[in-house]
């Protein structure tokens, strides 16, 4: 119950109530029905036997019976008894107990197998201590047959107006909450994209839809401006940053150039340049993301032909690899065109074959490959070098996230990865990656095809 969905908690318990409710309405009227129905042929036998007796005419201690008088009535048969219980006029049914015995103004059902029966008994006296009896029959097997069908009919029928009832509420509280499934569609196509400007439209009624969406849309503005808080931050420190390490640089450079330093001086400086060099790649790199996160724009995209663009890129990349001993393999189909930010493109492709080149094995390869496959453009960059953890699969795209035990001492920044997710989805592209640990790395995408 824990597990079900609100639609379908809402559901159980409407029907629940409803089945509860339907099962004692049910029993109540199987109830009434029954009594009712021996109320009413009570009365009717009762009422029978009155005015049969007005049929028999008592006079000078003795009676008379009318000459037309009918024993069989309406489905109610007639009998007279003398006193000692002897059947003097009419018959009884066939299977009827003949020796039941006489009891003056009570009703009762008398039962033989299967068959039942409703008699009422009266006595009236004349003469010197005589009585007379009169008793009225009637069947009230088919009634009861009646009422027995109708019970097993019902109960039939009673799982099947559940499930009706069932199906009915589940309709209707979804479409109830059908508001909520839109709300929560349209927030997951915000959230999961780069405009956070987009708000959700209000209900023309003020009811809790209304409200509930007030709050999401407040939630965004929140979120939006503490993103654009965030960037214009990372904005602001590194183009502040530039200087400071910049001239850190130089005068680290000076020192080695110019300064009579001795040789652990020398290496003490040598490493304050390493460092510094690696601060300045990182507010590049953190100022280049900055910029273009605000310059990118799907309206000024244009068609880019992108194995021309991949070969381009690895060409660039070959000396870096070769100081490695790596060798870059490039298999390109001609003509693939996605449109898009060429810039944008080639920094992803530069990101991910220096990927491969950085974290290769020496004297290994890395292969570059474009293709069209089911109306996509894709590519992939491949390496044989250190690979990644599975665990540690779905981390390598945050940002200055690095898989230090595997990695260990190489150089990056840990932006690299983050980037390319981010020119990935700009050009509603999708990015994967597969990686066995000490096996390699394949960084596979794919971009709708611009024909």
């Amino acid at each position: 119950m824990r597990k079900c969905s609100i639609k379908m908690k809402v559901t159980l318990w409407y029907t629940g109530i409803l089945s509860v409710i339907l099962g004692i309405v049910l029993a109540g009227i199987f109830i009434f029905t029954n009594v009712t129905g021996l109320s009413v042929t009570e009365e009717e036998v009762q009422g029978a036997v009155t005015g049969f007796v007005g049929n028999i005419r008592f006079q000078d201690g003795t009676f008379y019976m009318d000459g037309d008088t009918e024993f069989y009535n309406d489905g109610i048969m007639f009998c007279v008894y003398d006193q000692d219980g002897q059947l003097l006029y009419g018959s009884m049914p066939v299977d009827f107990p003949s020796r039941t015995a006489l009891q003056s103004h009570n009703a009762r059902i008398i039962e033989n197998g299967q068959k039942q029966w409703m008699i009422y008994d009266a006595a009236y006296s004349y003469g010197n201590g005589k009585a007379l009896w009169v008793r009225g029959i009637t069947s009230i097997h088919n009634m009861e047959v009646f009422l027995l069908m109708a019970r097993r009919a019902l109960l039939i029928l009673f799982p099947g107006i559940v499930l009706l009832i069932g199906a009915v509420g589940y309709f209707m509280t979804k479409r109830a909450l059908r508001p909520v499934d839109d709300i929560c569609e349209r927030a997951d196509h915000i959230s999961g994209g780069d405009d956070l400007s987009q708000r959700l439209p209000l209900p023309k009624v003020r009811d809790e839809m209304y409200h509930l969406t007030e709050r999401f849309n407040e939630m965004f503005e929140r979120l939006q401006k503490s993103f654009e808080k965030e960037k214009q931050f990372a904005s602001d420190a590194s183009h502040e940053l530039r200087t400071p390490v910049a001239v850190l640089i130089s005068q680290c450079e000076y020192l080695l150039e110019h300064g009579e330093l001795g040789q652990e001086q020398k290496e003490e400086v040598q490493v304050i340049l390493r460092q510094a060099k690696k601060m300045s790649a990182l507010v590049s790199q953190m100022l280049m993301i900055a910029r273009e996160e605000k310059m990118a724009d799907p309206e000024q995209f244009e068609d880019v032909d992108f194995g021309m663009l991949a070969e381009i890129v690895s060409e660039e990349m070959e000396s870096q690899a070769a100081g490695r001993g790596i060798s870059i393999h490039v298999d390109v189909q001609e003509q693939q065109i996605v449109r898009g930010d060429q810039t944008l493109l080639m920094r992803m492709m530069m990101n991910l074959i220096q990927n491969a080149v950085l974290y290769g094995r020496e004297g290994g390869n890395v292969w570059v490959r474009v293709f069209e496959k089911n109306g996509m453009v894709n590519g992939e960059v491949e390496d044989d070098g250190i690979g990644i953890r599975k665990e540690n699969l779905d981390k390598i795209w945050n940002r200055f996230y690095r898989e230090d035990k595997s990695r260990g001492e190489e150089e990056g920044t840990g932006l690299g990865l983050s980037m390319v997710k981010w020119i990935v989805k700009v050009h509603g592209g999708r990015i994967r990656v597969r990686s066995q640990k000490g096996k390699g790395s394949v960084f596979s995408f794919s971009f709708p095809e611009n024909r």
